[in-house]
């Protein structure tokens, strides 16, 4: 999991959806992911279409409820953006 990021949103890899079992649901406001130099971020059509229901995160005691985008991060299984710092 990749914390302090600087990512504005919460996202999240599919197969970590999968494999947890976590609510998922299509986005009502879909936007496409843009890196910090303007690259698109190439997955599927560069449209992020789906978000995790609400989920309990417990990091070092510090307990949130968050939802989170669904998309192919990388090495990454999650990243926390800024409405959880």
């Amino acid at each position: 999991m990749l914390v302090n990021s600087g990512a504005m949103r919460n996202h999240i890899l599919p197969v970590i959806i999968k494999k947890m079992g976590l609510p998922y649901r299509q986005k009502e406001n879909l936007y496409p992911l843009i890196t910090i130099s303007e690259n698109l971020i190439l997955y599927r059509d560069n449209i992020i279409h789906f978000e995790t229901g609400l989920i309990k995160v417990i990091i070092k005691r510090q307990e949130v409820v968050m939802n989170f985008d669904i998309l192919l991060l990388g090495k990454d299984e999650a990243v926390l953006g800024m409405p959880f710092l």
